[in-house]
């Protein structure tokens, strides 16, 4: 360690080894910071035949890294019975109606079917804790 002179305040070389010499050592900080998950690219698998239909087998492992690679954890398909409004107004009424706290991602995944990607956990168990939601809006 450094010597220093009285009345002088430590150089940074003698402050530098003190202040990161414990990089392991949770801080209360390091505990709040969820690690994000990576995303890793998944190899291309080959299609095969079975009684004339193609068919691609997965491994469990390989389909959980995509549920994360594609942000699927916490996703909901929704489906409309009666007709539903517009894209734009589904996404404002939805996070208002529903009491969502988080961000959510609304996209269309067919004439009647959306799919809901919350980004808490508290938002999905949300969703699937009542049989529907009626989602009213004003024409």
């Amino acid at each position: 360690m450094a010597t220093m002179a009285i009345g002088q305040p430590p150089s940074m070389e003698a402050c530098l080894p003190t202040m990161f010499n414990d990089h392991n050592k949770p801080t209360y900080a390091n505990t709040l910071v969820t690690q994000a998950q990576k995303s890793k690219p998944l190899p291309l698998k080959p299609i095969t035949c079975l009684h004339g239909e193609p068919k691609i087998v997965w491994e469990e492992e390989e389909v959980e890294q995509m549920i994360i690679n594609e942000k699927l954890q916490y996703a909901v398909v929704g489906k409309f019975s009666y007709g539903w409004p517009d894209i734009q107004d589904l996404r404002r009424l939805i996070a208002k109606q529903c009491e969502l706290k988080g961000e959510v991602n609304i996209g269309l995944l067919s004439n009647k079917y959306i799919l809901i990607r919350a980004s808490l956990l508290e938002d999905y168990v949300t969703l699937l804790s009542k049989p529907q939601f009626n989602i009213t809006h004003n024409y």
